[in-house]
């Protein structure tokens, strides 16, 4: 036997409850009044801010990248010097989960930098891109 691939069992029932009177479904319409999403104040990016923002979070990085490896050869030593301890194993087991945690956050600054930059481009070009049509549009002045 097979499952219904709408949800309904054999009596036909609907796969969720109806909702309440007056409740609002998630493909309802706005009410009226209220712009639909997307509608609204446009986004206006002054020019270089996207830029300005991939090169904080550059030195974040390079701040969080030398801080963070600093942790290596106390916690290495302290395993050398607790060698034959329960102790030693689990800071090596830190350590490890350390570095990986590291390389995860790293990672996650590196791409917003360049998520950064490429909104920047895209932004700057999308803008120029648009002045451009427009001008052909108007026509010489």
């Amino acid at each position: 036997m097979s499952e219904d691939p709408a949800g309904e069992g054999a009596s036909g029932s609907l796969p969720f409850l109806p909702l309440p009177p007056g409740a609002r479904g998630p493909l309802d319409a706005p009410p009226l009044g209220v712009a639909p999403p997307g509608i609204g104040v446009p986004l206006v990016i002054a020019e270089g801010v996207l830029t300005k923002a991939a090169g904080v979070t550059d030195e974040v990085f390079d701040a969080f990248h030398e801080h963070a490896a600093s942790v290596h050869e106390p916690a290495t030593a302290a395993a050398r010097e607790l060698a034959g301890w329960d102790s030693a194993a689990a800071l090596k087991t830190s350590l490890k989960n350390w570095e990986q945690q590291v390389k995860a956050a790293e990672g996650w600054l590196a791409r917003i930098s360049e998520s950064l930059r490429a909104s920047s481009r895209a932004y700057t070009g999308t803008n120029q891109g648009i002045e451009q049509q427009f001008n052909t549009v108007r026509g010489p002045h």
